[in-house]
């Protein structure tokens, strides 16, 4: 991924990629991603809009919640200790789940 598209009007509409073998690029639509991030947490993009650790995670409550409504972090950029993909994909499901939640009681 080069590029996430809509991020001026606060949304997702797609993403720019590029294949790593040939070099070609397109356009891949999207309304969401999640982003992985690997063994080291890569959450500076989100300093000073949510809160981060002194090692750079995310800052939850009640799992998967942050500061910011609306804002649910899930997966290797807030649990430093498990960080496996199988127990992102958990918390993943559990911040699609509130965020679900969040959008209903938003009237959305």
């Amino acid at each position: 991924m080069e590029e996430i598209l809509g991020v001026e009007e606060k949304s997702v509409s797609g993403l720019h990629i590029r294949n790593v073998k040939t070099g070609e690029k397109s356009v891949l639509p999207v309304t969401g991603f999640f982003l992985g991030i690997g063994h080291e947490p890569n959450a500076k993009m989100f300093h000073g809009q949510i809160d981060l650790d002194e090692d750079g995670y995310i800052v939850t409550h009640d799992n998967v919640m942050t500061k910011a409504s609306g804002v649910f972090a899930c997966g290797d950029v807030q649990d430093r200790r498990y960080r496996q993909a199988i127990t992102a994909a958990g918390s993943g499901c559990m911040a699609a789940l509130e965020a679900e939640k969040f959008l209903e009681e938003h009237g959305h």
